[in-house]
C-alpha cells in the first residue's frame, strides 16, 4: 500500500505541474491533427488503389497518428533534466520513496496525458469519417499506451544518463526519425521498395503499427495483433528496467 501510495502523491504533484503549462499538452496534439486535417486530404484526392481504396484511408492513416503521438514519449526526459539540475530527483533519492514508484509517477502523467490526447484525436477522425468498433479502439488505447510507457522511459534511462538537454536532443531526433518512418506510419509499408520491407521488419513500432490497423479493420484475431503486443510488452519492461537502473546508478 505505502508503495501505491508513493507513486500516487508524486503523480498528483506531476500533474499538478502540467496543468500549470497545459500550452504542452496541446503541442503534443498539434502534429498528428495537422496530419489528420492536411495530408490525409491529399491522399483521397488521389483516389482509390489496389492496396488502399479510398474508403480504407481514415482507417489505415488514424493508427499511424496515434503510434505518433504516443512515441512522442521520447521527448519527455527535457522537463525531467531541469528537475535532476535543480536537485528535485536527488531529494527523492534520500527518501524511502521506491525507485521504481519513482519511474512510475512519472509515466502514469505521461500516460493520462497520452490518453487524453489520443481521446481527442479519436473525437476529431470520427468527424472526418472513421469507422470502427469500441473494441477496436479500446484494444488500440492498450496498445498505444504500452508505446507511451517504452518511449517515456526511454526518455527518462536516457536523461539520467546524459543530463543534457543538447545531448538528449541529438540522441532523440536521430532514434525518432528513422524509427517513425520505418515503421509505416504515414502509408502501408507494402507500398514500399523491398528493402525498405526488409529493415521495417527490425523496427517493433512497424508491429505496432500493423497490430493497430489490423485492429481498427476488426481483425481482433490476427496473428500480427498478438505479436505486436507481444514485441511491445517486451520493450516496454525493458525501457522500464533501464530507467529503473539509470535512477538507482544516479543514486550511488
Amino acid at each position: 500500500m505505502i508503495f501505491f501510495k508513493d507513486i500516487y502523491l508524486l503523480f498528483r504533484r506531476h500533474l499538478r505541474k502540467a496543468l500549470r503549462a497545459p500550452v504542452w499538452l496541446l503541442m503534443g496534439l498539434m502534429q498528428p491533427v495537422l496530419y489528420l486535417i492536411l495530408y490525409m486530404p491529399l491522399l483521397k484526392s488521389m483516389g482509390a488503389t489496389a492496396l488502399l481504396p479510398t474508403g480504407e484511408i481514415v482507417r489505415v492513416f488514424v493508427p499511424g497518428m496515434l503510434v505518433i503521438m504516443a512515441m512522442g514519449g521520447l521527448f519527455a526526459g527535457f522537463s525531467f533534466i531541469d528537475e535532476i539540475r535543480t536537485g528535485i530527483i536527488a531529494r527523492w533519492l534520500v527518501t524511502p520513496t521506491s525507485r521504481v514508484g519513482v519511474i512510475l509517477s512519472l509515466i502514469c502523467n505521461q500516460l493520462l496525458t497520452l490518453f487524453f490526447q489520443a481521446c481527442i484525436l479519436l473525437v476529431i477522425a470520427l468527424f472526418l469519417g472513421l469507422h470502427v468498433s469500441l473494441i477496436g479502439i479500446a484494444l488500440t488505447l492498450v496498445l498505444i499506451l504500452m508505446i507511451g510507457i517504452t518511449m517515456s522511459s526511454l526518455s527518462y534511462a536516457i536523461s539520467l544518463s546524459v543530463k543534457d538537454e543538447g545531448i538528449l536532443a541529438s540522441i532523440t531526433n536521430t532514434f525518432y526519425l528513422p524509427v517513425m518512418l520505418l515503421s509505416g506510419i504515414m502509408l502501408p509499408i507494402s507500398f514500399a521498395p523491398r528493402w525498405i520491407k526488409i529493415a521495417a521488419h527490425f523496427n517493433p513500432f512497424y508491429y505496432a503499427v500493423e497490430a493497430s490497423r489490423s485492429l481498427f479493420a476488426g481483425d481482433f484475431g490476427s496473428h500480427i495483433v498478438l505479436f505486436g503486443f507481444g514485441v511491445i510488452f517486451v520493450f516496454s519492461l525493458v525501457a522500464l528496467s533501464l530507467a529503473v537502473r539509470a535512477l538507482n546508478k544516479m543514486a550511488v
